[in-house]
């Protein structure tokens, strides 16, 4: 089979459902968009969600048949002098503006399943103790306590609710994937790369960079364009190859 010609039939497709994207929130190029409503943006997120499970299958598809050698260790670096310090210092300053200006990278791993959020943890029983409130009396003049009256907390002013979300994270999110699928030679490098280390040097620390199960965002009927892309690229990950490490 080829893998290649696999990759691009499924690529270009989902590329032209990333853009659409762009299109639905408004972005385009010297437009810049701060928030939008909160139901396109879950509408977004929801597509862009299938999408990315989608590219990093084409990712981890791309990147079977690179093999590299374990990287080795770097040596220590020798401690620099107060002069090179700072000198260092504005140098290292420097780099962070220009990394600052480059374009986010692709997320590579699947998000796992926690399941302890589906587990509902059981509240204490508060006891049911009543206190009475009596005045002074000669009877009990040890056993009786009386409340102390606490002042009512303070009024909260909650912001009016306008119905718009901060779009950031979904822009950054949005560019990140339509360049993964522009460039995916390079991520698959990124990829082979960290897999070449061993498990307890590989950040996050995972055998595989895809969940066990179906991948995030799968639906078995579709309803969308990307649902069809999305079961074709898991297909497409999974088919002749064997598992990125062997566990047995």
């Amino acid at each position: 089979m080829d893998f290649k010609l696999a990759i691009e039939r499924n690529r270009a497709p989902l590329l032209v459902e990333v853009l659409k994207l762009f299109a639905m929130i408004g972005l385009a190029e010297g437009v810049t968009i701060e928030r939008i409503s909160r139901p396109l943006h879950r509408q977004v997120s929801g597509i862009l969600r299938k999408a990315e499970s989608a590219v990093r299958r084409l990712i981890v598809a791309a990147a079977r048949d690179i093999v590299l050698e374990p990287e080795e260790p770097r040596p220590p670096r020798p401690r620099a002098k107060t002069s090179d310090k700072a000198k260092a210092k504005g140098k290292v300053e420097g780099e962070v503006k220009e990394k600052r200006k480059r374009r986010p990278l692709f997320n590579l791993f699947d998000q796992l399943i926690r399941f302890r959020h589906r587990i509902k943890k059981r509240r204490k029983p508060e006891p049911r103790l009543q206190v009475m409130e009596l005045g002074h009396n000669p009877m009990f003049p040890i056993y009786v306590v009386v409340r102390q009256q606490e002042p009512p907390p303070a009024a909260v002013t909650k912001k009016a609710d306008d119905g718009m979300v901060s779009a950031k994270h979904l822009i950054r999110r949005l560019l990140a994937a339509a360049d993964a699928l522009q460039d995916i030679p390079r991520h698959a490098m990124r990829l082979a790369r960290w897999h070449a280390r061993p498990k307890e040097e590989r950040r996050p620390e995972r055998w595989s960079p895809l969940r066990p199960g179906r991948p995030p965002g799968f639906r078995q009927k579709a309803r969308h364009v990307v649902d069809e892309i999305l079961k074709e690229c898991h297909w497409l990950a999974q088919l002749g190859n064997p598992p990125l490490d062997d566990t047995s």
